[in-house]
Order: structure tokens, then C-alpha cells, then sequence
């Protein structure tokens, strides 16, 4: 059985391995590509504009030579989960009960659990294993360019590095075998795999993530020079957390509304704005930089159950649907 399952879906996995290879590669060039400019032009370890050797404009440099590569290279990596449970996953069943397939193996005497079990492990497994060594590699490629990329606390960053990305492949895989045992039609099973992932990938984002642990919260004041994103002065959030908060008061302690819309060019800076809006006092949470892989891992956690739940919910329809 297994070396039918192979034989069945050695070109997907082979393809799906390769293509993980090349983005792997890519990847590899371009961290020793950064790390190399860095040492010539003296700014090694710079991931902020200070008054030495990390100037604004040995900085602007820097980010101008790989701006182009950090904007597309985050589109790559989130259609590459999709697009693999898309043709690994999908076709996986789909294709075997639309050619009729499936009717001689399931006939023999090899069980359906069985069936389903080794084909889900021979196309799964290989393509897991490299994406978890793919978000790794990209978590370590894009630390020099973190200037750059502004972190990898926000989206798109926190969703192309780390153990996420495999947990994203292993909700696409689920999500295409599950549909093609419930529909037994590739091409629907290949659209359900687009919608359902956007739709958890964004409703966990934008419900769940913010809730995974308690944000930092810090308050300063205006006339200390502290903004939010101060242009002049300290910033209470650093340039590489997820701020997921902001308040502001006035001379009394009462919160009080900010407009930025109502800033004029003569202010000159964020914090003469605030004072001419009665704004005393300002308070930001967010999520720093080091509690990346606490929100990794609670993100991958319930990805790994809600496949769980699919693939179970594909293996409940196959006991219970007829041949």
C-alpha cells in the first residue's frame, strides 16, 4: 500500500519539495547577500538610525537595495502554503474517486482508514518537513533585514517565519483531502482550499492573535518628548513590535480623543500636535519582539487542531459514504 501511495503521488510531493527548495534558496542567497553589503559599508548589526555609524543615510541605502525583495519575497511565502494543499492536498482523494480508483483499493484488502491514512502521510509529511525547515531558515534569513522589513511582529512578517508557516501548509493539506472526500471533485476541492484558508488565516489574525498573551503597556508624556511613533522624541512602542493599542489624556488624567487629521504642517513634530489637542499624557500596548515565538506557538496550536478536526471530519465521511 504505501508503495502504491508513493508511486501515486511522487510527482506532487517531488514538485512540492522543489519548489520549497528554490524559495529555501533563495532566501539563503539573500541573507548572505545583506550580511555582506552590511559589512562593506560599516553598518553590520544596525536594525535602527542612530548618530553613528548607523546614519539615516547609510540606513535609506540599505533599505533601497532590498525593499523591492522584502515587499515581494512575504507574498511568496503566504501563497506558498495554499498553493501547496491546493495540488498536494486537493487531488490527494478527489482525483482517485473521480478516475474510480479508489473502488480497487478500498475493495482489496486494505481498510479505508488505511487507505486514507498512508496516501494523507506520503503527501503530507515530506512537504511539512521542508516548510518547517523553510519558516526557520526565513526567521534566520531576514534577521539583518529587519531594518527593512519593520520587524516580524506584524503582517507579513510574523506570518512567513517561524513554525507558523508549517502549521498554515498542514491547515491547506486538511483542508484540500477533507473537501475531496466530502465533494470527490478536484477542482472544487482546490477552490474550497483557497477560501476556507484565507478565511481562518485572516478571522484568527484579526480575532485571535491580539488575545494569544497580555500586551506591554508603557505611558509617557508629551512634554518628556514620548509619542506614539514620535518623529522627535522617544517612541514609547520600538520599531519592531505589533502595537495593538493607543490612549491618550489630558492634564486632568480624563481620556481624550486624538485627531490626526487636524495636524498642520507648521507643528513641526507629533508631539507640538498633541500639546495643541490638550494632549498630556499618551499610553500604547503592544506586543514586543520577544514574545514572537510565545504567539507562534499559539497560533500553530490551533491551526494543528482545527486540521485535526478537519482531516477527522474527512475520515468520519469516508467510513459513512458508500463507494
Amino acid at each position: 500500500m504505501t508503495w502504491i501511495a508513493w508511486r501515486q503521488q511522487r510527482m506532487q510531493v517531488l514538485l512540492s519539495i522543489a519548489l520549497i527548495a528554490v524559495v529555501t534558496g533563495v532566501l539563503v542567497y539573500f541573507r548572505f547577500d545583506a550580511v555582506t553589503y552590511m559589512a562593506d559599508h560599516g553598518i553590520s548589526g544596525c536594525v535602527d538610525i542612530d548618530e553613528g555609524r548607523c546614519s539615516a543615510s547609510a540606513m535609506d541605502a540599505f533599505a533601497g537595495r532590498y525593499k523591492s525583495y522584502v515587499a515581494v519575497l512575504p507574498l511568496v511565502l503566504l501563497c506558498l502554503p495554499v498553493l501547496l494543499g491546493m495540488f498536494a492536498g486537493a487531488p490527494l482523494f478527489a482525483r482517485e474517486f473521480e478516475q474510480g480508483t479508489h473502488i480497487f483499493a478500498l475493495t482489496q484488502s486494505v481498510g479505508r482508514i488505511r487507505w486514507c491514512s498512508t496516501k494523507l502521510l506520503i503527501a503530507a509529511v515530506p512537504v511539512l518537513a521542508g516548510t518547517a525547515l523553510l519558516g526557520l531558515v526565513a526567521t534566520w534569513s531576514l534577521r539583518p533585514l529587519s531594518f527593512v522589513a519593520h520587524g516580524r511582529m506584524t503582517t507579513p512578517g510574523f506570518e512567513t517565519q517561524g513554525i507558523v508557516v508549517t502549521a498554515y501548509t498542514l491547515l491547506a493539506i486538511a483542508v484540500g483531502a477533507t473537501a475531496g472526500l466530502l465533494w470527490r471533485n478536484t477542482v472544487a476541492a482546490m477552490a474550497l482550499t483557497i477560501a476556507c484558508y484565507l478565511l481562518l488565516l485572516i478571522g484568527v489574525a484579526a480575532a485571535a492573535r491580539p488575545n494569544y498573551t497580555d500586551p506591554v503597556e508603557r505611558r509617557g508624556t508629551v512634554a518628556g518628548g514620548n509619542a506614539i511613533g514620535s518623529q522627535s522624541g522617544r517612541s514609547l512602542v520600538p520599531d519592531d513590535a505589533w502595537r495593538v493599542g493607543s490612549a491618550y489624556y489630558n492634564a486632568a488624567g480624563t481620556a481624550v480623543d486624538f485627531d490626526p487629521s487636524s495636524c498642520k504642517s507648521t507643528d513641526g513634530t507629533i508631539e507640538t500636535c498633541l500639546s495643541r489637542q490638550q494632549i498630556a499624557t499618551v499610553s500604547a500596548s503592544f506586543h514586543p519582539d520577544g514574545q514572537f515565538w510565545r504567539l507562534q506557538l499559539t497560533e500553530s496550536l490551533i491551526f494543528l487542531v482545527a486540521a485535526t478536526a478537519l482531516l477527522s471530519l474527512g475520515a468520519w465521511a469516508l467510513l459513512k459514504r458508500l463507494l
